[in-house]
This record gives C-alpha cells, structure tokens and sequence, in this order.
C-alpha cells in the first residue's frame, strides 16, 4: 500500500536533507551529480557521498544518519540498496527516514518488483510528496569462511548454491559485457563447475530433503538481471517465496530461460515453489550464499521475513 503525506517544513522553515550514496564506479559521474544538484538543489538540501574501498556505502549511510538526513538515496545496483538498508536498519535510529533509489548498477532487479525507473524527476516528486511503500526484508543468520557466524538483511532475494556461485564469477566478469550477458555467462560457466548438494530445510510448514542445485529465498520476484525466477513473490506480504531448483541439467535450465523472462513458472519435476515466513537450511557441505547481487558468506544459514520494514520512495 502506498501512503502519502505532504512534506512538513514547519520547523524552522529548514529544508529537508536529501542524502545521496552514490557508487563510485558508476559511468558519467560528473553528469549525474550536476543533474542531481540542479533537480533537487532549489528545494533541499543535498548531500552527495561517494563510495571507495575505504567508504563502503553502509559507512556512509552511517554517517548521513548521523548528520541528520531526511532522506537516503541509494544511486547504484541491488547491492548498493542492500548496503543502505542494512546500515539504516542496524543503526536503529529514525526509522522514518525514506529511502529512494536510482537504479544504475548492473542487474537493478529489486527494483522492478516496485516499477521504479531511471527518472530523477519522478523521485524528486516522490520526495515531496513523502509517496513511499513499505517493504519487507529477509533477516539472514549464517557463517563466514572462519565458521564464524554472521547477520545481514536482503531486500530483494538470497539465494545458496548456485547463484552464490554465479555471483563470485560475475565480479571478475568484463563490464563490457553488459548485466545480461555477464549473468547468463556466469549461470553457464556455474552449470557447467557446480555439483548439485543434498540438503535439508526446515520449516514450520514443510520440510524438504534431497539434493538441489539451488535454493532462492525471495522477496522481490527478479534476479539476475530480469529473471523472474519468483513470480508469487510479493513485498510486503511477511512471506518469503522459496524455489528450489534439483537435479536440472544446464540445456534444461537455458531452455527455461526465456519462461523465466516473462514471468512464468517451470514446470519440471526438479523444480519445486514454496512459501516460508521463516526456514532453516543445513547441508552436508558448505554452500555459497548471495545477498542481493553479492556474495556473502556459506550455509547453514536461518532466514526470518519481518513485514514493513523499510520505506521506499515511489
């Protein structure tokens, strides 16, 4: 449900802040920051902060919280927004602040489930107007390469196997290339390396135990750069759609990928549509896992849905 407010600036007649965390390795910078300036300057005040090695986007979501923005704007790909929601989330302050996003990264996938475009003039008009969803977000226990366990948020989906395979390959594939092609050559090349492993997830539902090549977790329906690979999934339901994908040969899988474009489900015996507001997942061996676009750390892993927890600008 989208809720709408008018923007109230009452105190003091101060504008509000508008934080925006931009990745630091997006094309044509210069342009976009200028096109930022001249959209929202008239009427906010604007904060540009650049990611780096050293200034990850959580730091500086941080940081803008601290300094006492209004708004967070996350100008990147899925994993940009997965950083500014889990920092906003942790800092466990202000929890009213709106979070927009303009999608330039290499997949933009959690944003199709909301139908937002590249068009800064929609979220400056979103903005002052307070028009936002709320959304909800998966909570992810699982462990790092040292067995020590770890906590982290996705918004859009987690995935163990396969994807998380996919999505090391993608980081060292050339940007030349293009989200499509980069995704589809990793899929290809996991396909071809990856072994599927047995499993068992459990849940206060259902319980499944055998072998799979992958296991999606999702909130939003896309992944892997326009993949519908959850067509049931919504985002503000508490409830998290589980695929698990078996024994699936790579020509089975590539054949099914023009389905998985246009939104339809598989229909194959190792192909299995769940639902879970919460699931464990155990394996023999240890599993990568993928957050939103990146990889994350290996199984086992809990997953627990909390409905409405973060509000985006739409």
């Amino acid at each position: 449900m989208r809720h709408k407010s008018k923007q109230d600036f009452s105190f003091l007649d101060m504008p509000s802040i508008v934080t925006f965390i931009v990745h630091g390795q997006i094309k044509r910078k210069r342009k976009l920051i200028l096109t930022i300036d001249d959209i929202f300057g008239k009427g906010f005040i604007v904060k540009i902060k650049q990611t780096s090695e050293s200034h990850r986007a959580g730091w500086l979501t941080t940081e803008a919280i601290a300094e006492g923005t209004d708004y967070l704007v996350a100008v990147g790909g899925d994993g940009t927004v997965n950083e500014v929601v889990n920092a906003h989330l942790d800092s466990g302050k202000n929890m009213e602040i709106l979070i927009g996003i303009i999608p330039l990264g290499r997949g933009n996938d959690f944003v199709k489930s909301l139908g937002i475009q590249k068009n800064m003039k929609s979220l400056l008009k979103a903005v002052q107007n307070n028009s936002f969803t709320s959304v909800d977000v998966g909570w992810l226990t699982f462990y790092d390469a040292n067995k020590m366990a770890i906590n982290r948020y996705f918004i859009n989906i987690a995935d163990i196997g396969l994807g998380g395979l996919a999505t090391q390959m993608i980081r060292t594939s050339p940007k030349y290339l293009g989200p499509n092609i980069s995704y589809a050559w990793a899929i290809f090349k996991s396909l071809l390396n990856y072994k599927s492993q047995k499993v068992k997830i459990t849940t206060p539902e259902w319980s499944y135990e055998g072998e799979i090549m992958s296991a999606c977790m999702a909130n939003g329906k896309y992944f892997g750069s326009g993949l519908c690979i959850a067509p049931d999934a919504k985002i503000d339901d508490g409830i998290a759609e589980i695929v698990l994908i078996g024994n699936v040969g790579i020509w089975d899988y590539l054949s099914k990928i023009p389905l998985l474009k246009k939104g339809k489900k598989i229909n194959h015996p190792e192909v299995y549509y769940k639902k879970a507001m919460t699931c464990m997942i155990e394996s023999q061996t240890q599993m990568p896992i993928d957050i939103d676009g990146e990889f994350v750390g290996y199984t086992p892993l809990k997953m627990v849905m909390k409905q409405k927890m973060v509000k985006i600008l739409v």
